[in-house]
């Protein structure tokens, strides 16, 4: 089953942000990952959760996103992330498609 990785993201810093992203998209390519979302409009309709920038990101297995979130990669964007963004930041096991 797939593994997703779900940030809600608030910019706090938008002329740091394009590096971070390029840095980002390295690390999860590094780990065959994709974006499935990656900011763009949101409407919440339930409750009062609004994110501000939604990421989701899919991999081909939660244990493979539970590497990427170990990963050197990822660990050497902290820095950037700090100052970026402040986020909050989720794993998901997906369904079985079959």
């Amino acid at each position: 089953m797939r593994g997703y990785v779900i940030i809600d993201a608030e910019v706090v810093d938008s002329d740091l942000l394009p590096e971070f992203a390029q840095k980002v998209s390295e690390a999860v390519a590094a780990h065959d990952g994709r974006f499935i979302i990656r900011g763009g409009n949101t409407e919440s309709i339930h409750g009062d959760w609004a994110p501000q920038r939604l990421v989701v990101i899919e991999f081909v297995s939660l244990d493979r996103a539970r590497e990427f979130t170990a990963s050197a990669e990822y660990a050497a964007l902290d820095e950037y992330r700090g100052r970026a963004i402040n986020s909050n930041v989720v794993m998901v096991e997906g369904v079985d498609a079959g």
